[in-house]
């Protein structure tokens, strides 16, 4: 068994796979195994993977011809194929810097693992178009439940490492599923410990076919989209994963969560200058800030 396994979820994904595939064949830390599972590739993505594979037995293709179409639930599928005692998702377009494994490795044997553990770091924008890389892909950096809840994301997927015990709990997976890192963000911070690692470990590559979309680099060009009063504080699809992440881990949820998750639910029956007060009194922030949170309260609808 390694120690680490790679949960890569592809689909179509021929352009960029062999160089990500080699970014971590280029690691320092090299006791782990990558789980690979296609969700129906109409390119060449598994031929490629087919040869990686042939040449690096640390290199795993589950063949079982389930079908999700939706990268999401592939990557929960990968949860349950899982056996090393930590494991980090992998996004197929990405470039690791090679001392990424070890970097993360190193900070979660740090943590009480008999307890559920997530750890995880930041990345550099890289766009090949223009081509530069730079800024840092995660500018939100929660710790606790009330930080993550209107994220309206996860942190990302392939930044979070995390032990047997949090995956446990996440093979329940929920009705709902905004997206996979978002289950595992929220449960880490519910059940367990979520521990940022101030470094960049990662090239994030933005591209027209990237399922996340486009990605600004500074908190400054972030900000300036909350001035749109046509979108929400939250998209439909992320607040239904909430009530359903509640609904399904509600008999693990502790009493002290539990009126968080309530306190939470609250906020769609008022109004917008009792939602951004309702903020500033409970202590909910958004990039590390109440006052941001509450300015988005203000100017948008909920949901």
């Amino acid at each position: 068994m390694s120690k680490i396994d790679i949960l890569l979820a592809t689909y179509n994904g021929a352009e960029y796979i062999a160089t990500q595939v080699r970014s971590l064949q280029s690691q320092t830390f090299a006791d782990w195994c990558l789980l690979v599972h296609d969700d129906g590739s109409t390119d060449n993505t598994l031929e490629i993977l087919e040869q990686f594979a042939k040449n690096d037995n640390r290199i795993r293709i589950v063949n079982d011809g389930k079908r999700f179409h939706n990268c999401a639930l592939n990557f929960m599928h990968l949860l349950g194929v899982s056996d090393a005692p930590f494991c980090i998702f992998c996004d197929q377009d990405d470039v690791w810097l090679e001392n990424k494994l070890q970097v993360m490795y190193d900070a979660i044997l740090s943590k009480d693992n008999t307890q559920p553990q997530a750890v995880y770091s930041n990345s550099f924008v890289y766009n090949p178009d223009v081509p530069t890389i730079g800024g840092s892909a995660s500018l939100c950096l929660p710790t606790c439940v009330k930080d993550v809840l209107f994220m309206n994301a996860g942190i990302q997927g392939c930044a979070l490492m995390f032990n047997a015990a949090l995956r446990s709990i996440c093979r329940n997976v929920p009705k709902v599923v905004a997206m996979h890192d978002h289950v595992v963000t929220l449960a880490a911070a519910t059940f367990g410990t979520l521990t940022y690692v101030d470094r960049h470990l990662m090239l994030y590559r933005r591209h027209e076919k990237a399922v996340t979309g486009p990605t600004a680099k500074r908190l400054t060009d972030r900000i300036a989209p909350f001035f749109d009063s046509t979108k929400t504080v939250l998209d439909k699809k992320h607040y239904a994963a909430i009530q359903s992440f509640i609904e399904t881990y509600n008999l693990l949820i502790s009493d002290k969560d539990k009126a968080i998750f309530l306190d939470f639910l609250r906020f769609e029956k008022e109004g917008r200058i009792r939602r951004a007060l309702h903020v500033f009194a409970k202590g909910y922030k958004l990039y590390g800030r109440s006052s941001i949170l509450a300015f988005k309260m203000l100017v948008r609808n909920l949901v």
